[in-house]
Order: C-alpha cells, then sequence, then structure tokens
C-alpha cells in the first residue's frame, strides 16, 4: 500500500470517527435537559425592539451539571413571563412597565417567582408587564420605555439598574447587535441584528447549546486571556473611564426619564452590593466605582419631579442580618428565589403605603 492511500485511509477514519463522535454527542445532549435558544428576533428600523420569539416554553439549565433547569415561557410580546401583554386600548387595568436586563428576564428561576410576577399578583387593581432581555444597558432601557409608553402607557415605570448598566450604554464599548447605545454625540442609536443562516443551524444543536449557552465557552475562553495582574495605574484609569462614561449615561438617562414623569410615576432600582453584606460590611464598599455611580444617580434624582429612588442594599442587609440567607446562587450571581421575593416585598410595600394613588386611572 502506498503512502498516498496510507493517508487518505487515516484521514478517512479521523473524518468517520470525528462524525460518530458528533453524532453520540448530540444524541446525549438532546437527551439531557439542555438549554434551549429563545432565538432572539431581528431587530432593525422596522421591528427596533429586541424581544424573543413569542408564545414558546423553553428549557433554560443553569450552569453545567443539569442540577438547575427551568421552563421558561415566552408571552405575546416575547419576554419571559406567564402573563401575555395588551395594547393601550385592549387594556382593563393601568399597567405598571418593569424594564430591565438579565435579572428581570430572570431565566434563574420560575417565571411565577420573579419578582415582577410576585408584584402583579399582590397589585390585583394593575397588571405588571416586564420588559428585559440579558445585557440590556440604561440605554437600552430608554427604548424599552418609549416602546412601553407607545404600546402600554403605563402609569408607573420600574427600573432596574445593576453595575454593567453604565459604561455598556455605549456603542464604542459594547457595540452587540440588537440593542441601543449612545454613540459619539451621545445620541440613542440602534445596532441592527439579523440571525444569519449558520446561527440558525447552531441553534437546532443541542450539544453546541450546551457549550455556548450553558458553559458560556467564550466568556470562559476570554477570562483565560484577560490580564489578572494589571497595575494599579492602569486599573486606576479603567476606573476613571467607567466613572466618566457612567455619568454620561446617567445624565443622558435621567433626562429621557423626564420625559415620562409628566404622566407616570418612574421607581428606580439599585442593586444592594451583596458581596460586602456577605463578608460582613454594613455599607456599600466605597471602593467599587459603580457604588459611587450608584450615589450620584440617587443625589441627581431627587430633582426630578415623581422619581423615586429605591436602594436595595439597607433592604438585603436587613434581610440578611435576620435571615443570612444569600440572595443569590453560589454558583450564579443572578437574584434567586429568596432575592426576587425580598424586592417583591419591598415594592409591594412602596406602591401600596407611599405611592398607590399615583398609578391609578
Amino acid at each position: 500500500m502506498s503512502w498516498t492511500k496510507k493517508i487518505v485511509g487515516v484521514f478517512t477514519y479521523l473524518i468517520f470517527l470525528s462524525i460518530s463522535v458528533a453524532i453520540l454527542l448530540e444524541v446525549i445532549f438532546r437527551i439531557l435537559p439542555t438549554s434551549e435558544s429563545f432565538n432572539l428576533q431581528k431587530v432593525n428600523i422596522d421591528d427596533p425592539i429586541l424581544r424573543f420569539e413569542e408564545n414558546r416554553d423553553v428549557t433554560k439549565q443553569i450552569g453545567f451539571n443539569f442540577k438547575h433547569v427551568n421552563v421558561k415561557h415566552i408571552n405575546n410580546y416575547g419576554y419571559a413571563s406567564d402573563k401575555d401583554f395588551q395594547k393601550k386600548e385592549l387594556q382593563t387595568k393601568p399597567i405598571i412597565a418593569v424594564i430591565g436586563d438579565s435579572f428581570v428576564e430572570a431565566m434563574e428561576v420560575k417565571n411565577k417567582d420573579a419578582f415582577h410576577a410576585i408584584l402583579d399578583k399582590g397589585l390585583l387593581s394593575h397588571d405588571v408587564y416586564p420588559i428585559g432581555i440579558s445585557g440590556s444597558p440604561l440605554s437600552q432601557y430608554i427604548a424599552f420605555s418609549r416602546y412601553a409608553e407607545e404600546q402600554f402607557s403605563p402609569k408607573l415605570y420600574i427600573f432596574l439598574i445593576i453595575e454593567n448598566d453604565f459604561d455598556e450604554s455605549f456603542k464604542k464599548v459594547k457595540n452587540v447587535p440588537g440593542f441601543h447605545y449612545f454613540n459619539e454625540t451621545e445620541e440613542l442609536t440602534l445596532v441592527e441584528f439579523y440571525p444569519s443562516i449558520i446561527r440558525k443551524i447552531l441553534r437546532k444543536s443541542a450539544f453546541v447549546r450546551y457549550v455556548y449557552l450553558d458553559i458560556k465557552i467564550k466568556a470562559r475562553i476570554n477570562s483565560l486571556f484577560k490580564n489578572k495582574h494589571i497595575s494599579k495605574e492602569i486599573q486606576a484609569n479603567t476606573n476613571m473611564n467607567f466613572l466618566k462614561l457612567g455619568r454620561e449615561a446617567i445624565n443622558k438617562f435621567l433626562d429621557n426619564i423626564k420625559d415620562l414623569t409628566g404622566t407616570s410615576k418612574v421607581i428606580i432600582l439599585l442593586d444592594g452590593d451583596r458581596s460586602s453584606i456577605y463578608n460582613g460590611e454594613m455599607k456599600r464598599n466605597i471602593n467599587k466605582p459603580v457604588n459611587i455611580l450608584y450615589e450620584e444617580l440617587k443625589e441627581l434624582s431627587i430633582s426630578i419631579q415623581n422619581v423615586e429612588i429605591i436602594d436595595l442594599h439597607n433592604f438585603f442587609l436587613n434581610d440578611w442580618i435576620e435571615n443570612a440567607k444569600k440572595f443569590n446562587y453560589d454558583y450564579d450571581y443572578h437574584w434567586n428565589e429568596h432575592g426576587h421575593a425580598v424586592v417583591a416585598q419591598i415594592l409591594l410595600d412602596k406602591i401600596k403605603n407611599d405611592i398607590f394613588s399615583t398609578v391609578q386611572n
């Protein structure tokens, strides 16, 4: 047998082996409760708001070992909620719009255990509509609020703000397709998103979804190449840039919030510094730039009519002192069922006791 035939034979065997392994892996991961794709829909000038494929039940696995699996319902508007949304001309109750990112999307808990679903159940006279997509920054919240105003005319807006909502509002920082960002002139601009043929094909593979959605291989690879030993000077410059962009995002966000407050009430939720609480600290860690931005956002919001700031830090702290129960999973920093329940009760108390009359018809 010639060397050419031997080489061809080896390559043929390797190809056969690779295909066999791929088929075997696909069969195995189709049996396991691997996360399904939520199928983000195209986003363009004609359809400018990011959403999922509507009216579906989707399996979501948190982590890699299949111990935490949810089935999430995506409603008629393409958001994670068991409640269908109604346009303003069809509504029978006033609307509360809850706007945010993955914490509103709440893939880690069942729909009924998300804070906005608990709020909806506790406020029988209102309908609560959650509008949230993972990765959304403050700039996207503005787009969501304009969309909510057009579709539903909410009486109350609730915005949930977390650490990465600030600098990622700028196209020069993030620029992921599908979202709205501030451009160089700080105007809101859309980066269009069209699911490619390859993306649509890969969505069908259970093994690919496991690697990409469950293991989050892209983030893990990026962390391997991330410089974890940067100098204090570089870190200081990074922090300064984060603060600079964060302040610009806050000002732009609040300017747009003022457009809502003529006819509606606004609540802004600020996530607590949970890691500091777990470490036994009583206050936010002032060395974290995000905590500086939270304080500045609170100060700037004081002068805006019909805007209420709820800093979750002290609420989380008091609950931690009393119950010693974490608000997130050990393997995922998103709120767990307890965290969502605490936030829901805070909102129920605030709305019923302080501003209930302002969200009536």
